[in-house]
Parts: structure tokens; C-alpha cells; sequence
């Protein structure tokens, strides 16, 4: 009787921890929080990876991830591979944000792909940045044109110019004024501007490393999705 009674509870003992262990398992696993990206559609995008820099349109954000445009390089379009990790570079109106993240799928026939959602949007407030007006007026090189500065900071400048060319997300050239040297960045924005009898555009850039002696320690960076 005593042997029963042990034989009968050791098998309801392996039933509660096998129907246990079937529970766990079955428990949806808990979704991870998404990142919203601050970008409204449409929005023009810089992109950096192993291939080099492009240019995309940022279209939409889902659960699935983050879907651009055809990625151009010199107005050309470049396949990416899925796996790859991509640096987003992207304007707002007084800022820039910044976030990796890896290919995750393509559209064979748009051309469109997809990022995954990033786990961190790094946020760089340009209005905190000392702006220089002084150089206002100068005469500078963009892209080897002549152009006229508008202002200056450590992180980025604007100019104005006649380089019709020049599109967000190109890649910049900018001799400063002063003999303060060459510097590297891109384009953020570049809008159609009149300047007296000639069609310009005024470009705002973004270098990709700031100017020492100009204030970029001053610079308020924040990050979404902490």
C-alpha cells in the first residue's frame, strides 16, 4: 500500500514539473522596447558602411525595423548585403541624430531596405553649440567653388553657394577662412536661396570631427532609448 502511495506521488510530481517546465516554455517571450526614431517620412539621410557613404530617404518605422529608400553613391544605385552595419547620420531642425544599425532585408524590385530598429538614437543638439558670425561674409572653398560663410561652430557651418550640385547627405569639402585649415563633413541641408541676380543654395554642413578652439565641449548630446 505504502509502495502505491509513493509510486503515486512521485508520478504527480513529475506531472506538476513537467506541466511547470511546458509553461515556461510556452510564455511569449517578453518584446523588446522599440526605439522611435524622430524622423519625419521622407526625411534625407546620410549612411555610412563597409562599401562607403550614401545617400537615402528615410520612408517608414514598424516593428520590423526601419525601411529607407534605394541607397545612391554618386546618383548610382549600390545593393547593400544583409548583415551589413550602417551608420545613419540625420538632420532635424536643430539637430542631429546618429544611430547604428544591421541591414535586416531588401526589396529586389523598389530597391528599398531595411534596417533593424536601433536599441540607441544618439541626439546632438546643435543650439547649444557657440556659433561664430564673425566669419560672416568671408570667402571660402566648398567642394573647390567659391562660397560665402553664413556662420560657423564647432560642429558644423553654413555657407552660401552657388554649388548646384550639392545635395543632403553629399559628402563636403570646406577650406575655412583664417587659414584655419580644411574641413571634412557633409551636407545637411542645401536649400535654393535667392542671392540677388543668382540662384544659390545656402548649405548647412555637418564635419565629422569638430573644430578644436571653437566651443565643441559646450556641445549637449543625448541619448534615446536608455
Amino acid at each position: 500500500m505504502n509502495s502505491a502511495l509513493q509510486m503515486l506521488g512521485l508520478l504527480a510530481l513529475v506531472f506538476v514539473v513537467s506541466m511547470t517546465i511546458s509553461y515556461v516554455i510556452s510564455l511569449p517571450r517578453r518584446k523588446r522596447k522599440i526605439t522611435l526614431v524622430p524622423l519625419p517620412e521622407n526625411t534625407s539621410v546620410r549612411m555610412i558602411g563597409p562599401g562607403g557613404v550614401y545617400r537615402c530617404h528615410f520612408l517608414r518605422q514598424s516593428k520590423d525595423g526601419l525601411t529607407f529608400s534605394a541607397p545612391l553613391q554618386r546618383d548610382v544605385y549600390v545593393p547593400l548585403r544583409v548583415g551589413e552595419i550602417m551608420m545613419i547620420q540625420a538632420p532635424l531642425n536643430d539637430s542631429v541624430i546618429t544611430f547604428r544599425a544591421a541591414v535586416t532585408g531588401r526589396n529586389a524590385d523598389t530597391h528599398e531596405f531595411t534596417l533593424a530598429n536601433p536599441e540607441r538614437v544618439r541626439h546632438v543638439n546643435r543650439r547649444s553649440e557657440s556659433r561664430d558670425t564673425e566669419v560672416k561674409g568671408r570667402i571660402v572653398a566648398l567642394n573647390g567653388q567659391s562660397a560665402t560663410m553664413m556662420d560657423l561652430s564647432a560642429g558644423g557651418a553654413k555657407v552660401l553657394c552657388q554649388a548646384h550640385g550639392i545635395n543632403p547627405g553629399d559628402a563636403v569639402r570646406l577650406n575655412l577662412p583664417d587659414e584655419m585649415g580644411v574641413a571634412y563633413g557633409w551636407a545637411l541641408e542645401a536649400i535654393p536661396t535667392a542671392d540677388g541676380a543668382y540662384r544659390s543654395k545656402a548649405v548647412r554642413i555637418r564635419f565629422e570631427t569638430p573644430l578644436d578652439g571653437l566651443g565643441h565641449h559646450q556641445r549637449r548630446v543625448m541619448y534615446l532609448g536608455d
